[in-house]
């Protein structure tokens, strides 16, 4: 028995080293419902703290969904008493009800929450978790019955987003029992892990049992190494979707991706795909917005121009001629701007004043370039109101373009202009008091003209990407 203790422990530090799921010093989040897998996890990270120099704490959320989960926090009490531990209660099944998710979905978001407080509380670097060979069987299984493509059903990584980690997922549940029985280690018992209305519970019960009895006894090692394959083709054709992107990519920002449609359809449509579900990732879309289905639809408004598509409530993803656009819509902003205080503003806004000495010369460049559009005059002494602002646009607004009798509404204007929907919300206006004076990057009004009678002029200038990206592809 005590080479079986041994193995196991040895086998777990060569798992740690070899996936790199820990570095000596580290801290560590064990989360520990009092099972068999998290004890199992618990005990053999505490048999590791010294060599390791490891600092562990432990976590235990509270589901208040079992009748002894009372009992179930005092036992983890008990058996982590030597080390810092954070129990929470959260009521999962109201939980769930108030964000419209399955028992299922709402458990496992709330532990993860749960966790990633108590990694910021106690300054860890890692969270770990139990998962089992065993698990990965039944998660591989799971996603192939309701669907997935290949990084789902490469099922959980051995770490993911730089602290989750899994040191026990090379480990069957048999494995885990065994090790449990050699240690002598008190352990809890979940009634509900047999719950037949669970899914995962019947995949646990029914299907795993029937596979190895009618098909393959080694079901488990069979999906297990499937999905590190899987794991490792899905992790080459990220790199290669990343560096797809940094192609493809015209500009970027925390609300908006705008793409360039001649190389996006020059790739595979693998990676089109890709390329989608990273854009919507990148914009906290979340899980539910990078189904294949929503995926499909937006790769079927991108073979035309002009198509468009409401991905969430507050993401859309439109299609000019040569640009593909996945946005948030654009926030309201108002700003005082002054003279020589450069501001940005989806771009770099600048005023400064110039005395008689240039007048000559913005007199000619005036007339000689009315429709400049990044750099503007006014007749500083001319303007309504000294207070000058640069704010977005508003339904409704209007203003006297120059060179034209009468008045334009601004979106016709934006619209004649081309710029797509989803971002006429970042062109600003430089608005006087209530007058807007320029349709930034676009037309200025006829308000405020140099003459030869102008004094002082004020000159605003602005670079923007975005409009500098569509003026070179719309």
């Amino acid at each position: 028995m005590s080479v079986q203790k041994m193995d196991i422990l040895h086998r777990v530090e060569a798992y740690i080293q070899r996936e790199r799921l820990l570095t000596p010093g580290d801290g560590v989040v064990v989360a520990l419902s009092g099972g068999p897998d998290s004890v199992t996890l618990f005990d053999l990270l505490h048999r590791l703290k010294s060599k390791w120099n490891l600092t562990l704490y432990i976590a235990h959320l509270n589901h208040q969904l079992r009748p002894n989960a009372e009992s179930d926090a005092a036992f983890v009490k008990q058996i982590a008493r030597n080390y810092p531990i954070y129990i929470e209660k959260e009521d999962v099944l109201q939980r769930a009800k108030d964000k419209k998710q399955s028992l299922e979905e709402a458990a496992r978001d709330a532990r993860r929450a749960f966790l990633d407080t108590v990694k910021q509380k106690t300054g860890a670097n890692r969270i770990a978790l139990g998962h089992t060979k065993s698990d990965q069987a039944e998660t591989v299984l799971l996603r192939l019955v309701r669907g997935s493509g290949l990084t789902g059903l490469g099922g959980m990584r051995p770490i993911s987003e730089t602290c989750w980690i899994r040191p026990l997922l090379s480990f069957s549940r048999s494995e885990i029992e065994l090790y449990v029985r050699t240690r002598n280690l008190q352990v809890l018992r979940d009634e509900t892990n047999s719950d037949p209305k669970f899914l995962r519970n019947r995949i646990r019960t029914d299907l795993i049992p029937h596979l190895q009895k009618t098909y393959n006894p080694q079901i488990e090692d069979l999906l297990s190494r499937s999905a590190i394959l899987l794991q490792n083709d899905d992790a080459h054709l990220e790199n290669i979707a990343e560096q797809a992107l940094s192609e493809t990519l015209l500009y970027r920002d925390n609300r908006k991706f705008i793409l360039d449609v001649r190389r996006f359809f020059g790739y595979h449509i693998s990676l089109r795909r890709r390329l989608i579900r990273k854009v919507l990732f990148a914009l906290q879309a979340g899980a539910e917005a990078a189904r294949f289905q929503v995926v499909e639809r937006i790769l079927e408004i991108f073979s035309t121009p002009g198509n468009s598509v409401q991905i969430t409530p507050k993401i859309s993803a439109y299609r000019t001629h040569d640009t593909l656009i996945i946005a948030q819509p654009a926030r309201a902003y108002c700003f005082l701007v002054e003279p020589n205080v450069p501001l940005n503003v989806n771009g770099k806004f600048s005023m400064t004043i110039l005395n008689h000495e240039h007048l000559q010369a913005v007199y000619n460049c005036f007339n000689s370039s009315k429709t400049a559009n990044h750099t503007v005059f006014f007749d500083l002494d001319q303007l309504p109101n000294r207070a000058l602002y640069l704010r977005s646009p508003r339904p409704g607004d209007w203003f006297h373009p120059f060179g034209m009798r009468g008045k334009k509404k601004v979106s016709r204007l934006l619209g004649d202009s081309k710029i797509p929907r989803p971002l006429r919300g970042e062109i600003p206006l430089l608005v006087s008091g209530a007058t807007i004076l320029w349709v930034v990057g676009l037309r200025r009004s006829q308000i405020a003209p140099i003459t030869p009678a102008t004094r002082r002029v004020l000159k605003a200038t602005y670079s923007n990407m975005i409009t500098q990206c569509e003026k070179r592809h719309l």
